[in-house]
């Protein structure tokens, strides 16, 4: 039996034979833990770096590869506020207000907002470039417009509700920046769900 074993089990290999072998007392089965096992190759899980859009108040933008572990000590959050963030898993739209950050899941704008930047996942996705593009446009403008993507028909309809009548100017200076990069963020989701409905 011993003999059937010992053709079955794969061998050990040599970058798991360590010093402290001899040391490993036998369990209770008689059996060293870990035996035969190699375990320096394995991956941690989350360890891996994401590609981020970031813009910062000036409206500059850079590409920047960070892992997850640094993003959650950049901006002070949890784990479980960055899982809203990744394209794998469907969440409800949600925005997060914490401590230093407003984490943003608005169906494709996914992002994290702070006092001096905001933090995109880098993706090809229309949505996403029209979103930093528009971000760029009114931080070095600094006045706020509606949003440019928006159709003709969209437009009229909002003039003939005295929208901006209304509530004047959609993005005003005096606006903290956070502020800002959510309307935009806001803007864009609703854009992306009436270019829904109209289809």
């Amino acid at each position: 039996m011993a003999d059937l074993k010992e053709r079955l089990l794969p061998p050990k290999p040599q970058s798991a034979i360590n010093i402290r072998d001899a040391s490993y007392r036998p369990s209770a089965s008689g059996r060293q833990p870990f035996q035969g096992m190699d375990l320096s190759g394995l991956k941690k899980r989350g360890q891996g770096l994401r590609s981020w859009i970031r813009v910062d108040t000036s409206g500059n933008s850079q590409i920047i590869e960070v892992d997850k572990f640094t993003m959650m000590r950049r901006c002070d959050l949890p784990a479980r506020d960055l899982r809203l963030l990744d394209p794998l898993f469907v969440y409800p739209s949600t925005i997060l207000g914490r401590e230093k950050a407003i984490v943003v899941n608005l169906e494709q704008i996914r992002c994290i907002i702070t006092a001096d930047e905001v933090l995109l996942l880098n993706s090809l996705d229309s949505y996403v470039l029209q979103y930093v593009v528009e971000l760029q446009r009114r931080l070095t403008s600094g006045v706020g417009e509606v949003w440019q993507s928006e159709g003709p028909e969209l437009n009229r309809r909002r003039s003939s509700r005295g929208f901006d009548n209304v509530y004047g100017s959609t993005s005003p200076d005096y606006l903290p920046f956070e502020f800002r990069a959510l309307e935009v963020a806001l803007e864009a989701a609703c854009t992306f769900l009436d270019s829904q409905v109209c289809e």
